[in-house]
């Protein structure tokens, strides 16, 4: 047992929320001197686990899920603690305080999280700025999504409107279709809203690649029927968002309104994986999002067809040691999948 578990008690006595703004603090600490954190925290850079998907280089297949770093303000640092990328944003066109607090609820009998967070962030501007006034050290991704009370043509226009601003600081985008905190924003997978919006989307011409974040809550076929009309018009699939959900979990606060995340929505990003791979094979990657705590939960969403995977709630659950334990167990199974 490492520190952190030893900690967590104590650590998780606190508000969730104020205990990741606590977290957050000390991170951009580091954000400009991230090697420092790889030093403490014995984070390595291991060059077998390098993959390359749709041109663009992450140094592990293990990063960090949109939510925890909003704002990009310590993105580095999270590389410095073995991320091979991190998803920044949620970001939306105008700056957003999100839902009323409380909004965020630890499981730990089920290893999750429920949040209504809202989608609270700066701004694209602010973010953009922010991202271009600090060197990368890690590959980032930059979550798009529609801001509050807007109609389905609005969160089009402003989703276009936010890649044109932003993409130049990105490495790849992610397009939110599906938080489900925030009305109006799960209807933006119906395919003829999808196709209309990844259509305005194209018309960009930019030069990285565009992922799209689906629910948890679809089924395989229901994912695969949207997939059917507008796969071509994207470069991946994120599998997959919160849920809504509240099968089969134990924690007294699992009433709460909000977007399930953690261990149980593990077996689900699973299944949606193995649809879309056996379907579309490596012609379409999948960022696998939902449940990841080890390696060998990691090696599972590789097997499944993922390229790269992302954490969140594992990360909050294990702590900072819980990528480079991650990157370690892979570099030593020696099984991973690649994709060019």
């Amino acid at each position: 047992m490492d520190w952190y578990q030893m900690a967590r008690p104590l650590i998780f006595a606190v508000d969730p929320e104020i205990d990741h703004h606590l977290v957050a603090n000390g991170l951009k600490i580091f954000n400009r001197r991230s090697k420092l954190l790889s030093t403490m925290f014995y984070s390595k850079n291991r060059e077998s686990l390098g993959v390359d998907v749709k041109g663009v280089h992450f140094s592990s297949p293990i990063g960090i899920a949109a939510g925890f770093d909003k704002n990009g303000q310590f993105f580095n640092s999270l590389g410095g603690l073995g991320a091979g990328f991190v998803e920044v944003g949620s970001v939306t066109r105008n700056p957003q305080n999100g839902n009323p607090k409380k909004r965020i609820f630890r499981l730990p009998e089920d290893q999750a999280i429920i949040n209504r967070m809202g989608l609270n962030n700066d701004g694209v501007e602010v973010v953009k700025e922010r991202l271009a006034d600090c060197k990368h050290d890690t590959a980032i991704g930059i979550s798009i999504a529609p801001g509050h009370g807007l109609t389905t043509d609005q969160m089009i226009q402003e989703m276009v409107d936010d890649v044109e601003i932003i993409h130049d600081q990105a490495d790849y985008v992610a397009l939110n279709l599906s938080c489900p905190n925030q009305v109006g924003v799960m209807s933006l997978q119906k395919p003829d809203i999808l196709i209309d919006l990844l259509g305005k989307v194209s018309n960009l011409m930019i030069d990285e690649p565009v992922f799209c974040k689906f629910s948890s809550d679809l089924t395989s076929d229901e994912l695969l029927s949207i997939l059917s009309e507008t796969s071509h018009l994207m470069d991946g699939v994120i599998l997959s968002n919160t849920s809504t959900s509240r099968d089969n979990l134990h924690s007294k606060n699992k009433f709460e309104k909000g977007g399930l995340s953690g261990k149980p929505l593990l077996k689900k990003s699973l299944g949606l994986t193995e649809a879309v791979f056996a379907k579309y094979g490596d012609e379409l990657p999948v960022i696998f999002s939902g449940g990841v705590f080890t390696t060998e939960d990691a090696q599972a969403a590789l097997n499944a067809g993922a390229v790269l995977v992302q954490v969140y709630t594992g990360f909050i659950y294990n702590g900072p040691s819980q990528i480079e334990h991650i990157n370690r167990g892979l570099s030593e199974n020696k099984i991973l999948k690649f994709v060019k």
